[in-house]
Order: structure tokens, then C-alpha cells, then sequence
């Protein structure tokens, strides 16, 4: 059980360090394409602000053990390999802007499409 607890502060910690950097980095894209007057600027701003959030939340448990003890937990033979966790979060900020550009650039309610059976 103390394991569990010191990959959940430490790893998820490290994860969720790495996918705020990530999410800076896709909101001063959005917010130099809003600037610009770009239409793709507030899908990415909005991109920022959910990744934020999410990465701020699993952070709490590192945040915690920061305060209590001066220190994350340790992990053992835990090596940290920054380019994966890019990599990683660059998948997820690509999905979530590709999903949030197709929310915002074609809206569809119920009344402007039919369903599976022509209704």
C-alpha cells in the first residue's frame, strides 16, 4: 500500500507537472492565434484551461506530501524520462484540440441533424 501511495504522489506528480507545461504551451499558442485574430485561438484557449484543471487536480496528492514532508515519496528505482511524458501529454492535447475545434467550428444541435433512422 505504501507503494501505491508513493507512485500516486511522485509519478502522477511528475505526469501531471509535465501536462501543465504542456498545457501552457498549447494556451500561448491559442492566445497568440486569438491575438491574431485566428479562429482556431479560443479552441486551444479552452484546451488550456480544461488540461489545467485536470492536471492541477491529480497534482493534489504531490502537493500534499510536498507540504507535509519537504519532499515527494520515494519510488525506488524511479528514473524520469521527460520526453515520454511530452510525448504523451502532446497525444492527449492534440485529441482534446481536435475535438474541441470540431465542437466549435461545426455545432450541431438536434435540429440540424437527422438521426440513424431519418428522423
Amino acid at each position: 500500500m505504501q507503494a501505491l501511495g508513493a507512485i500516486v504522489c511522485h509519478v502522477v506528480f511528475d505526469a501531471g507537472l509535465h501536462g501543465l507545461f504542456m498545457a501552457l504551451i498549447v494556451g500561448a499558442i491559442g492566445y497568440a492565434c486569438h491575438v491574431k485574430g485566428a479562429k482556431q485561438g479560443k479552441p486551444l484557449l479552452n484546451v488550456c484551461k480544461k488540461l489545467s484543471i485536470f492536471c492541477l487536480a491529480i497534482m493534489i496528492p504531490g502537493f500534499i506530501s510536498l507540504i507535509s514532508t519537504h519532499q515527494l515519496p520515494p519510488v525506488g528505482v524511479y528514473n524520469i524520462n521527460s520526453i515520454g511524458f511530452i510525448c504523451f501529454w502532446g497525444w492527449i492535447c492534440l485529441h482534446i484540440s481536435a475535438e474541441e475545434m470540431n465542437h466549435q467550428f461545426f455545432p450541431g444541435g438536434k435540429d440540424s441533424e437527422p438521426d440513424l433512422q431519418g428522423n
